[in-house]
């Protein structure tokens, strides 16, 4: 019931943002914001803010964070298509991890940083007069720094989380920024979960000069089910202001060979990407998996876009 609540709670604010943003599509700045970090994620159709259980939730849904117990940190990197590259790194810390108490290392919530970067280089810069050989090249950069913190309410199988960012961007030597937000809320039952929230909320535009535009204001929910404590499945559904609804859903299976070792094949696929990057070629689809050992996964995605290339992800992930 609290799945089926927050679920059709998701969808009535992702049609209220669809209908806002119907005639703004592509008109949002900071479009990086939109990519989703972590191989794992990536390989299940980005599918998981109903899911939320690792260090990468400080995105996803950061009331995720709340039911983390011990530090993690993270980080991807991302070789995208046409020479573009993607880095996120992010650290989650209980905040009773290193005081003795009886208390549970998450009773006063859980601390998450991280950092996001994609960067472009080599652009060829024209004069105003059309030419075969360009003048010289320039680069092009996109930041965030995001803090977040979420907190858990055991009993109740509830958490809320949020975060608070500050993204730029710079094209040559013209800089841009803004302070952006997110807020989330997950549910957890014995076999499923379910989450809502927004991200990338501003009450301000992201300025190139004169220039300025909003950021991908984006409402999204999802929903977790664990059929087997090997199996996930996950589903999603999101909405920003300048882009058709996403769905996405995806899956994993885990197999342990050892205690301390074991092996991830994930797939997913998404109906935003299918529809939004090519008109032709292989898109929407997501493959991946992943080695464990001990406390460490090491995670890789393979996300084609069609006409445009591929991009190839690895992951780390480290739980303390």
């Amino acid at each position: 019931m609290v799945a089926a609540a927050l679920l059709i709670v998701a969808l009535g604010a992702a049609e209220r943002i669809q209908a806002f943003g119907a005639d703004g599509k592509g008109s949002s700045a900071a479009q990086f914001l939109k990519i989703g970090p972590g191989a794992r994620a990536s390989a299940m159709g980005e599918a998981m803010s109903g899911v939320a259980d690792d260090a990468y939730a400080a995105y996803y849904n950061p009331a995720g964070l709340g039911w983390l117990v011990r530090p993690e940190v993270a980080g991807m990197h991302d070789s995208h298509f046409q020479g573009i590259n993607y880095e996120h790194a992010v650290v989650a810390v209980p905040v009773l991890s290193w005081v003795e108490t009886k208390l549970e290392r998450n009773a006063y919530g859980v601390m998450g940083l991280a950092i996001t970067n994609l960067s472009v280089g080599g652009l060829e810069r024209r004069s105003a007069t059309e030419t075969d050989t360009a003048a010289d090249t320039f680069s092009s950069s996109d930041l965030a720094y995001a803090v977040s913190y979420g907190y858990a309410f055991p009993k109740l199988g509830l958490s809320a989380g949020a975060t608070i960012k500050y993204v730029e961007s710079t094209i040559d030597s013209v800089h841009a920024g803004a302070v952006a937000s997110d807020v989330g809320f997950l549910w957890r039952g014995k076999k499923w979960s379910a989450g809502v929230g927004g991200r990338h909320m501003s009450g301000e535009d992201h300025k190139f000069a004169r220039l300025s535009d909003p950021l991908p204001l984006t409402v999204y929910g999802g929903l977790g089910f664990r059929p087997h404590e090997r199996v996930l499945v996950a589903f999603d559904v999101a909405s920003s202001n300048d882009a058709p609804a996403r769905l996405a859903w995806g899956g994993e299976y885990r197999h342990p060979f050892t205690p301390k070792l074991s092996g991830s094949l994930r797939g997913g696929y998404s109906a935003y990407g299918a529809k939004s990057y090519s008109s032709s070629g292989w898109t929407g689809a997501s493959f991946g998996g992943g080695v464990g050992y001990g406390n460490f996964d090491i995670d890789f995605a393979w996300v084609p876009y069609g006409d445009l290339g591929n991009s190839l992800r690895y992951s780390l992930h480290v739980k303390f």
